[in-house]
């Protein structure tokens, strides 16, 4: 009967709806990060005949189901926070910054919970170097960083202003088509497009002391939870009906 199949393709989707749901509320605290949103597709229509003749006059057409395509992810800005830390960076409005990867891929990501390591390089919170080759001296105090991401150096002695680079940022024309590989860190693929380099400090700021929170809304994710509960729970209704229906012809002849 293709009342169970149907169905069945509809508790399956929603069960990888809520998979989704799932992952975007386990994220609410991750810096930077953006929530997902499944894109349902309805399947195949398979076209009813009549005496072995296509119906011409009035179409017969019966849908085998859904199923879900992709899983896309919302770029969208998520809210600046203060950390008080001067290393700290938050990005406001498009792009990613640049890290530079173990093998020497690029990847790229906007969380800016950057720190220093023991020679004084700019490194991410994995442990990755900022791409812009920063290097903070010994015996500087701070550093300043500008809205076009160019880092200063900082001294006790006020006069002295040194320039130490500029942390690196990039865009894509489509970042929706970045492949998330954890950790917060995006690769390219085909449909992402090669990275664009952005003039930082017009449209896209880098925010010295701030992070990017998650975009994930509680509520909304909530809401849509509640939604794919009821939807699977329908589902299992007709798988229930079309099983009723079949115990029935089973007993026709008895």
């Amino acid at each position: 009967m293709r009342a169970l199949y149907t169905a069945a393709s509809g508790m399956s989707a929603q069960q990888l709806r809520l998979d989704t749901i799932a992952n975007n509320l386990a994220n609410v605290a991750s810096t930077g990060f953006k929530r997902s949103r499944d894109s349902f597709q309805d399947l195949f229509y398979q076209q009813l005949t009549s005496g072995g003749q296509a119906v011409s006059a009035a179409r017969m057409e019966l849908g085998t189901g859904t199923r879900i395509v992709a899983v896309e992810r919302d770029h969208t800005q998520g809210n600046l926070v203060s950390t008080g830390n001067v290393l700290h960076v938050a990005l406001q409005g498009d792009g990613f910054f640049v890290l530079e990867g173990m093998d020497g891929v690029p990847m790229y990501t906007r969380d800016g919970t950057f720190s220093q390591d023991a020679d004084g390089n700019l490194i991410s919170a994995g442990g990755l170097r900022v791409g812009g080759d920063i290097q903070v001296p010994e015996d500087a105090t701070s550093v300043r960083i500008d809205y076009d991401g160019t880092v200063h150096a900082v001294f006790s002695d006020a006069s002295r202003d040194v320039v130490l680079g500029q942390i690196e940022v990039v865009k894509f024309l489509n970042p929706a088509g970045l492949r998330a590989i954890g950790n917060n860190f995006l690769v390219p693929t085909l449909t992402s497009g090669d990275p664009m380099d952005v003039v930082a400090g017009t449209d896209t700021q880098v925010v010295q002391g701030y992070l990017e929170t998650s975009n994930v809304d509680v509520a909304t994710e909530l809401i849509e939870m509640i939604q794919a509960q009821r939807l699977y729970e329908m589902n299992s209704k007709v798988v229930q009906a079309a099983d009723e229906t079949l115990g029935v012809a089973a007993n026709l002849r008895r």
